[in-house]
């Protein structure tokens, strides 16, 4: 592939995977623990313990399975400023499908053994080839599944310790129409003035190559209180596929059409952060159930990406900074076999607010968080089911694209509808 092209489809890349970068991990592990906002910490809910703190997984003592699917469904308005000119439009993704799986064991000798599976980083934007900076992203996938496999012991009555593996599938598609100057196109040389717009398509993955680990504790300071903590450590993902850039006709007055097409392996080498989530649960009567969780994320680690193109690596500088997710929850039993849950969180934006450092994938923006859901019990059978809005604060950043024009991007209205359903069984 031309160098030149090659740079170009590294733009488009770095885009891709800024999103990515900008902390947009997942949360939705399990209906219940989305209602609960995922303040459980401290005390197992489902199996899916294995997601929120394996070592909540000593407060089983026969076999739970747990699994279901949680739903994501984000939309913004969008304006771009750029020239004097002001352009309105839409994000409007779709619906993405999040599955989860997860088995709790209780072993001999104070030992339980879990493993699951769920997403843990993710979006989706579509703006459409129409909109004004459909150089930097039309339209963008990222799919992050971890399989997690756990080890709790029960050191005590009272405290118990895990450690397991987090094995991840990382995957990103993504198409843009970068526009670069006339002169560095070989199939028409051009001058420096004229103009052309590409189009780019990006697809890789890492199939389920990479991997990190978790330890955790749970300690029960009373009876009906616990205190949890647990930590996430880096996950060096690195991602191969093919890139494809194609040239096509030229709009006056900058002359006939430009037909060509450039295609070539490519990667790029990912560090996800690590993390430490800590929490309290407090059965506050028989009934009222409380819940609190902080998790701190280390997304400056990613300062910079670097990508693997020939004819030699990119280097993307994106300064983000560390922060932090706070949560609150609770869950309320009301009626016999029934639960009412609820909960708040406030996840702070991790990127940068310098110029040019970003993307269009998802808008910047601290997030807002509000979840409700129910518990039916029956027997040896749960179902949960919980909806939760996402308010997501549209901060504005500015941009240039290759040609050196500034553009000014904002949103407003910026919302995600969540809908979870998860099914546990306990032996």
């Amino acid at each position: 592939m031309n160098s030149k092209l090659i740079g170009m489809v590294t733009v488009a890349l770095s885009g891709a995977l800024s999103a990515q970068a900008a902390g947009f991990a997942l949360y939705g592990a399990s209906a219940k623990g989305m209602a609960m906002g995922g303040a459980v910490v401290a005390q197992a809910v489902d199996a899916s313990a294995n997601f929120y703190n394996p070592a909540t997984l000593a407060d089983f003592t026969n076999t739970v399975i747990t699994a279901g699917l949680c739903l994501e469904v984000p939309r913004a308005n969008t304006e771009v400023t750029t020239g004097g000119m002001r352009h309105s439009g839409r994000l409007n993704s779709g619906c993405f499908y999040l599955p989860h799986f997860y088995v709790a064991q209780p072993l001999p000798y104070g030992f339980t053994f879990g493993i699951g599976g769920a997403p843990e980083f993710g979006l989706g934007s579509a703006y459409g080839n129409g909109w004004a900076m459909n150089w930097n992203t039309t339209e963008t996938t990222i799919e992050g599944f971890a399989v997690n496999p756990n080890l709790t012991y029960s050191v005590t009555d009272d405290w118990s310790v895990s450690a397991g593996f987090r094995i991840l599938y990382l995957s990103f598609e993504q198409y843009s129409n970068p526009q670069v100057p006339g002169a560095i196109l070989p199939q028409y040389p051009g001058s420096p003035y004229d103009i052309y717009q590409l189009r780019n398509h990006i697809k890789a993955d890492n199939g389920f190559s990479d991997w990190g680990w978790t330890i955790s504790s749970r300690y029960k300071i009373l009876d009906n209180l616990s205190a949890g903590i647990m930590y996430r450590s880096y996950i060096d993902a690195k991602l191969r596929g093919d890139s494809t850039t194609t040239s096509g006709s030229v709009p006056e007055p900058w002359g006939n059409a430009v037909a060509g097409r450039a295609s070539g392996r490519g990667g790029a080498n990912v560090r996800l952060p690590q993390s430490i989530t800590a929490g309290l649960n407090w059965d506050a009567t028989e009934t009222l159930h409380l819940g609190y969780g902080m998790t701190w994320t280390r997304w400056s680690s990613l300062d910079q990406i670097i990508f693997n193109i020939p004819p030699e690596p990119k280097r993307l500088q994106l300064k983000w900074k560390d922060v932090f997710r706070f949560s609150f929850g609770a869950g309320w039993d009301f009626a016999e076999n029934w639960t009412l849950l609820g909960s708040y969180i406030y996840d702070m934006d991790p990127c940068s607010t310098r110029k040019n450092i970003g993307s269009t994938m998802l808008p910047a923006g601290d997030r807002h968080l509000l979840t409700t859901g129910l518990a039916w019990h029956w027997q040896n059978w749960e179902i949960s089911a919980c909806y939760g809005l996402i308010l997501m604060d549209g901060r504005p950043q500015k941009y240039s694209d290759e040609l050196g024009r500034e553009y000014r991007f904002s949103t407003s209205a910026g919302r995600s509808h969540q809908l979870g359903f998860s099914l546990s069984y306990y032996f």
